[in-house]
């Protein structure tokens, strides 16, 4: 389960698809994402208000004024574009880790794409996050918090490893093994 094996593409060819099918995988599984956020909430609006990752990138030292900044879309519905951008980085830059690893190690494919959904929710949610101060402790989180984020990591990470195998699998002058 744990062995690496030689992929059959090059590594030029690895990462440039990697990045281009993240790209496309992050996007759309970002937006699974909203979707599911929109339909099970992670967090109460109060603690909403300045979410995980703008209470992050003020930790960093971006201001408040950048990390809230919004559009009006239809006359009177903040869009916060700072918040988007974050959130699509993210996911981009995590479906194209997976794309890569992927060639490398198929298990962390395990349960098409989910363990590694679940992976990235413990290091984020459960460690490093609380870790920092950015949100509260695990054991101080409400179950509904870690309900929405634990399965919506998993759908998450499921849209992106369904996009991937789907491009993999028509992708008719590539040599990237579907996992």
């Amino acid at each position: 389960m744990f062995s690496l094996k030689k992929p059959v593409a090059s590594i030029k060819e690895i990462i440039l698809k990697s990045i281009w099918f993240g790209f496309i995988a992050g996007m759309i599984s970002g937006m699974v994402k909203i979707g599911w956020e929109a339909i099970l909430p992670p967090r109460t609006i109060v603690r909403n208000l300045t979410n995980p990752p703008q209470q992050m990138m003020e930790q960093f030292g971006v201001p408040h004024s950048l990390t809230h900044a919004y559009i009006l879309y239809s006359q009177d519905q903040k869009v916060f574009w700072f918040s988007l951008i974050l959130h699509f980085s993210f996911s981009v830059f995590f479906a194209a880790v997976f794309v890569f690893v992927a060639q490398y190690w198929k298990a962390i494919a395990l349960w098409q794409g989910t363990a590694y959904g679940i992976l990235i929710w413990i290091v984020w949610h459960v460690i490093l996050m609380p870790a920092m101060g950015t949100i509260p402790a695990p054991w101080n989180q409400p179950f509904d918090e870690h309900f929405s984020e634990f399965f919506g990591h998993i759908v998450w990470t499921w849209a992106i490893a369904a996009c991937v195998y789907y491009l993999i699998a028509k992708d008719k002058k590539g040599h990237l093994e579907n996992i």
